[in-house]
């Protein structure tokens, strides 16, 4: 019996409230990866099982909760451009 976690990633296709995702999931604890902070080309080659780990690995118990999360990269994004919108407006106004 070992005292570690070695996990089994292998590459799936989830669908939840009608947004598909394709992903690593661990066949052991079921846990999945979040595909945009992780590599999971590297994690969950197609085709094949894996058991690699990485240290800032971003996984969740639920499709529902990697959605969330997801959402929360896209919501991040749109902040992001919104900011940079203003501060060039601003640089705008001050050069003019």
């Amino acid at each position: 019996m070992s005292l570690f976690w070695e996990p089994r990633w292998v590459r799936v296709k989830v669908s939840y409230e009608g947004v598909t995702i394709i992903t690593c999931q661990d066949l052991v604890s079921k846990l999945y990866i979040c595909p945009l902070c992780t590599d999971i080309d590297r994690i969950c080659p197609e085709g094949r099982e894996t058991n690699i780990l990485v240290d800032n690995m971003v996984a969740f118990f639920s499709v529902g909760d990697l959605i969330n999360h997801l959402r929360t990269h896209a919501h991040t994004q749109a902040l992001r451009r919104k900011l940079i919108s203003l501060k060039t407006e601003e640089h705008e106004k001050e050069e003019g």
